[in-house]
C-alpha cells in the first residue's frame, strides 16, 4: 500500500509541476497554450480558471498524500536511530553538590584588570 501511495505521490508531483509551468504570470503575454490550436480550446479567462482549479486540486492531493505517507511511515517503525545513544550533558548544580564531576570553570581576569585600569586613569587625571 505504501509503494502504491509513493507512486501516486510521484505522479501528483509531476502533474503539479506541469500545471504550475503551464500557467502564465499576470504580466506575461505567452503561456504554453497561447500559441497555435490552444486558442480554440481556451480563452484567456477560462484558461486561468481551469488551470488554477486543477492546480489547487493537485496541491490538496499532494498535501493530503504527504500527511498520509508520513503517518503510515511513523506508525511502521516504533524505534529511532538515537534510542541506543547515551545522552551527553553537563551535570546541574544539584548534581555537582552530590559529588558528580563538574566542568572546569574558566578564570575571568578581565573585570579585575579593567577596574585597576580605571583607577590608574583617574589618578593620572587628578595630578
Amino acid at each position: 500500500m505504501i509503494t502504491t501511495l509513493m507512486v501516486f505521490h510521484a505522479v501528483i508531483s509531476v502533474l503539479l509541476i506541469l500545471m504550475v509551468l503551464l500557467q502564465f504570470g499576470k504580466g506575461a503575454e505567452a503561456g504554453l497554450f497561447s500559441g497555435g490550436g490552444g486558442d480554440a480550446v481556451f480563452t484567456g479567462s477560462q484558461q486561468g480558471n481551469i488551470l488554477s482549479k486543477i492546480t489547487v486540486v493537485l496541491a490538496i492531493l499532494f498535501l493530503g498524500n504527504s500527511v498520509l505517507l508520513a503517518k503510515l511511515q511513523s506508525s511502521k517503525s516504533a524505534k529511532s536511530l538515537l534510542d541506543s545513544e547515551a545522552p551527553v550533558a553537563i551535570p546541574l548544580n544539584s548534581d555537582a553538590a552530590n559529588g558528580a564531576p563538574t566542568a572546569p570553570k574558566a578564570a575571568d581576569p578581565a573585570p579585575a584588570e579593567s577596574k585597576t585600569e580605571t583607577k590608574t586613569e583617574t589618578k593620572t587625571e587628578t595630578k
